[in-house]
Formats: structure tokens, C-alpha cells, sequence
């Protein structure tokens, strides 16, 4: 009955364990902070879209497609159910960092976390459903994120949602997938090969992460904490009531969990120090909420399976 939330949590310690030396290594000045954003950019414009491509390369499967579009469409209500719920939590008028509290809250690692436990547990149908949760993602961060964090001075056009690695990556997979020509072999080949890179690369680079943040303030600091339970507790917990009677299959359901229970998302602390706000306190909220998730990840997944058993 909790299959996927052993291996889940098998996958974890795995994960963990490449993110202990991408410490070591940051430690030792082997991988500094230059080479660190170098990695982080390759990752997120070239390594991830490749990752989501080639799980798009098989033949037409119409449950699939139209588990796909589910998984769509419960995405951009579970994200506009988060952004109704933080917006209530964190206030203008109580918090001076409100724009990073809230886009901390909504935004999750799903790139880095989600998509190799997804891989693990359901193998390319699991990256292939994934990519609702990061197209949605990819929209949020573009819209409600930027503006959150710009103020409402940054412009948002309907190129900067579209024209992103991983919103490409997910457009052009669909067309691979609903064509009956696929990528020729050599390429599909190379495709392969970078995606292997995901998991590895994103577990290092989450290793620098932690080794260059101050540990003791992340667990000190108890408006961090209060982030953690919100995006790690409550939003899954709503994600789970809201697919629960959703009539999709229970991968399909779990593949969506993963990517609302995931920690808070790099992109959160990248565009804050973009935009002069306090990067620092969403810093230090990715690196808690990522130690944490080797709990509440599991957690998730088994209290889902749980349910879904009890339903079925």
C-alpha cells in the first residue's frame, strides 16, 4: 500500500546523500559561488527542459493526454488557492517582506526535488505528468511572482510566461507527443544523456546552497519556521483534499502532491536579489524547508496513499 512512499523516501537518502557532497565540495572551495550560479543556470535553462522533453518522446497515449490536462487544470487551481491563502497570511501591512514570504510560500522546487523523485518513482510517465506542476509553476513565477516582488513596477507580457525553458520544454514535448514523428534517434539519444545530469547537478548545486547560508538562523528563526509549516503542511494538506475526489488514477494524484509538497523554490530567492528585496529571509526558507522535506515529503505521499487506499 506505501510503495511509492518507501521509495520516496529510499530516493531521499540518495538525494541527500550527493547533497552532503556538494557541501563537502563548497566547503573546499572545489565548487565556489561562481561556479554554483553557472551549474543553477545550466540546470534550469538546458538540463530540466531536457529532462521534461524526453519523457514526451513515445507514442500517442490518450489517458495519458487527458491526465495531462487534468493535472493542468487542478495545477492552476491549487496555485491560485496558495496565492488566496498567503496573501491572507502574510499581509502588506504586517510584514515589510511580505512579497517574500508569499512568493517563498507559493513557488516550490519542483525542478530540483520533485522531478527526480518523480523519475524514481513512475519513471518517464511520472517527469511527463510532472510537467503540469512546472508549466503552471512557470506561469505563476511570471505573473504573480514578479509582481509580488517588483512591487508592481515590472511589466508582465504574455512572452515572458511563454517564452521560458520550462513552458517551451513542456509545448514542444506535447507536439513530440501528439506527432506521430519523433526525435531521431542520435538526438533523442543526446537529449537522454543531459537529462541523466537532473538529478545529480540539482543535488550539488543544492549542496553549495546550504553550505554558504548560516544553518544556526534557519533553525533560530521562528517566522522561517512558520513558512515551512505553510508550504510544507498546510498546502500539501490542501492539495491532498482537493485531489482526493478528483477522477484521475493515484499516480497521476501523487505526481501532482510531489510538486506542491516539494520545499520553496530557488527562483524565489534568485528574482529577490534581483529586485532588492529581502532574498536573505527566502534564502534561509529554501534551506530549511529542503532539510525538512526528507520528513514531510514522505509524509505527504503516505498520508495520500493512506486516503486513497481508505477510498478506494
Amino acid at each position: 500500500m506505501f510503495q511509492h512512499s518507501i521509495l520516496v523516501f529510499q530516493q531521499i537518502i540518495v538525494m541527500f546523500l550527493l547533497i552532503a557532497v556538494g557541501y563537502l565540495l563548497s566547503r573546499k572551495a572545489i565548487l565556489d559561488d561562481h561556479i554554483t550560479k553557472g551549474l543553477s543556470l545550466l540546470l534550469n535553462k538546458y538540463i530540466m527542459p531536457m529532462c521534461i522533453l524526453r519523457s514526451f518522446q513515445r507514442p500517442f497515449d490518450a489517458h495519458l493526454g487527458h491526465a495531462l490536462l487534468v493535472l493542468l487544470g487542478c495545477g492552476i487551481v491549487l496555485f491560485l488557492l496558495s496565492i488566496a491563502l498567503v496573501d491572507r497570511i502574510y499581509p502588506k501591512s504586517r510584514y515589510a517582506n511580505y512579497a517574500d514570504r508569499r512568493v517563498s510560500a507559493v513557488l516550490t522546487n519542483n525542478g530540483f526535488m520533485a522531478l527526480p523523485l518523480l523519475e524514481a518513482m513512475f519513471g518517464a510517465d511520472g517527469v511527463l505528468l510532472g510537467s503540469a506542476h512546472i508549466s503552471c509553476m512557470a506561469i505563476v513565477l511570471w505573473t504573480y511572482g514578479i509582481d509580488q516582488l517588483s512591487g508592481g513596477r515590472e511589466h508582465v507580457s504574455a512572452k515572458s510566461i511563454l517564452i521560458n525553458p520550462a513552458t517551451l520544454a513542456t509545448l514542444g514535448g506535447i507536439l513530440l507527443f501528439c506527432s506521430p514523428i519523433k526525435l531521431p534517434q542520435p538526438v533523442f539519444q543526446a537529449v537522454d544523456l543531459l537529462g541523466d545530469l537532473n538529478t545529480p547537478l540539482a543535488m550539488l548545486v543544492l549542496g553549495c546552497f546550504i553550505a554558504q547560508t548560516d544553518l544556526r538562523r534557519c533553525f533560530i528563526d521562528r517566522d522561517i519556521w512558520q513558512l515551512a509549516g505553510v508550504r510544507l503542511l498546510v498546502i500539501p494538506a490542501i492539495s491532498i483534499a482537493l485531489l482526493l475526489p478528483v477522477p484521475l488514477d493515484a499516480i497521476a494524484k501523487l505526481v501532482l502532491l510531489t510538486g506542491f509538497a516539494a520545499p520553496c523554490a530557488f527562483s524565489a530567492a534568485m528574482f529577490g536579489q534581483l529586485y532588492g528585496t529581502d532574498h536573505l529571509f527566502s534564502t534561509r526558507a529554501i534551506v530549511l524547508t529542503t532539510l525538512l522535506s526528507a520528513l514531510t515529503l514522505p509524509l505527504s505521499i503516505v498520508v495520500m496513499e493512506g486516503l486513497l487506499h481508505l477510498f478506494a
